[in-house]
């Protein structure tokens, strides 16, 4: 028989807000959660490994770049709302939200090791009457499979009945984090009825207009898969639009921009580097387990190979790179951020070393990269590989830079900004 009367009362404590809540993972999806949740009334406690991340997050210092997550941290550590610790063990808590990395390993298959490690932690402690949610993206029937027998095996309780689940997948984009938490509709997946109402209710506190979707666990899991993988093979076709581009001899980004102008049935994005720690590493939960996830595979192929492809037109454009003074503006993997996991540019830049390349590079928000007046020192190349909104302001800086050629991944500047130095856009002809 299912402990209803108990879980009754868990959903009672969530919506009067006395329910204590442990965050496993505060990343950049755990600790936006975090500091939104203990700003909502809640009582939550962190949990991470990092000791350094921890005692950043006791001083009210975001661990990485994110602005308005910096001020939202400052205001739930002062009210006491949010509060760090290693561990959750002997914490009595009423909601654990798992957040832990879900990373690739080198043959492109999960690797599963930091879940086992935070799932061994929960079950330290008694799951009775508790309701887990897990935030973290999932290889679909991964919480099925995998984590509900892991559950119940090491505490004999049942799923369900004895403790609630459900999964509630994150969508946020770095640097807006905030926002979307409160914002963003959420997608519960729960095991049953119950785990539904208890999580609607968590989130609901958030934000009371907050739209609700409900599935079950897979879709949850899927949900969150075809979110990324759509936006990644969006930006593999873009890519590719941008090598047509290049082979016929007009600018791609041009031909995009028209073809998208005042046409609500075409919205393709401007080419550039696709990658982070989401969108590739995504593709592939699909694709390895998937024999017929040919457009996935394809996708993946063809936007790993664009650091590659620069190369070449770099190699076409100047010859031997070996001893070029070459700096690169920007290596993490999207704009405003300060995040380089699987950052193409972090490739690119790998690949110049490789060839014998004299690199430089700059990044606004990465620390230990040059500042901005070493790497227009000397330079015989600039390569703009992360479109950072700074760049724009650094253009007559280049200029007067002894560069000879400006080659642009993102397309920032035309060439008419450019008199005296070769400019040329990635997916743009140079023959």
């Amino acid at each position: 028989m299912i402990n209803q009367m108990s879980l009754n009362s868990l959903l009672d404590k969530i919506q009067e807000k006395k329910a204590i809540i442990a965050i496993l993972g505060l990343g950049r999806v755990g600790l936006p959660l975090s500091s939104v949740l203990a700003n909502s009334g809640f009582n939550v406690l962190g949990i991470d490994v990092d000791s350094k991340r921890l005692d950043s997050i006791r001083n009210s210092i975001c661990p990485f770049f994110d602005p308005a997550l910096e001020e939202n941290l400052k205001k739930s550590i002062s009210s006491g709302n949010l509060s760090v610790s290693n561990t959750i063990i002997d914490v009595n808590v009423d909601v654990i939200i798992l957040t832990v990395g879900t990373p690739t390993s080198q043959e492109g298959s999960m690797d599963y090791s930091q879940l086992y490690t935070a799932l061994n932690e929960i079950t330290s402690n008694d799951l009775s009457n508790k309701m887990i949610i897990l935030r973290s993206t999932l290889p679909p029937k991964t919480t099925q499979d995998i984590i509900i027998p892991f559950l119940e095996n090491k505490t004999n309780l049942k799923c369900g009945e004895d403790f609630a689940l459900a999964v509630c997948p994150e969508r946020i984009l770095e640097g807006k984090a905030i926002k979307e938490i409160y914002d963003l509709p959420e997608i519960i997946g729960g095991i049953n009825e119950i785990s539904n109402r208890i999580a609607k209710e968590l989130f609901s506190g958030i934000n009371s207009k907050k739209d609700i979707l409900f599935t079950s666990v897979t879709g949850a899991e899927l949900a969150k898969l075809f979110t990324n993988i759509y936006r990644y093979n969006i930006f593999a076709l873009a890519n590719e639009f941008a090598i047509w581009a290049e082979h016929y001899g007009v600018d791609g980004n041009e031909i995009i921009k028209i073809a998208n102008h005042n046409y609500d049935r075409c919205n393709i994005p401007l080419p550039g580097f696709a990658g982070g720690p989401c969108l590739s590493k995504d593709s592939t939960f699909l694709a390895n387990n998937i024999p017929f996830a040919s457009i996935v595979s394809a996708s993946w192929k063809l936007n790993e190979s664009i650091p590659q492809h620069i190369i070449e037109n770099l190699k076409k454009l100047s010859g031997s790179l070996f001893g070029k003074k070459i700096t690169v503006l920007g290596i993490s993997f999207k704009a405003g951020s300060d995040d380089l996991r699987n950052s193409p540019s972090v490739k690119l830049v790998d690949i110049l070393n490789n060839l014998g390349a004299n690199v430089i590079v700059h990044d606004p928000y990465v620390k230990n990269t040059s500042d901005a007046e070493m790497a227009f020192k000397s330079p015989e190349l600039i390569i703009i590989a992360t479109n950072h909104k700074e760049f724009k302001n650094y253009k007559d800086i280049m200029i007067q830079s002894p560069a000879s050629l400006i080659y642009d991944v993102w397309g920032m500047f035309q060439k008419d900004d450019f008199k005296n130095i070769k400019y040329i856009k990635f997916g743009e002809s140079f023959s």
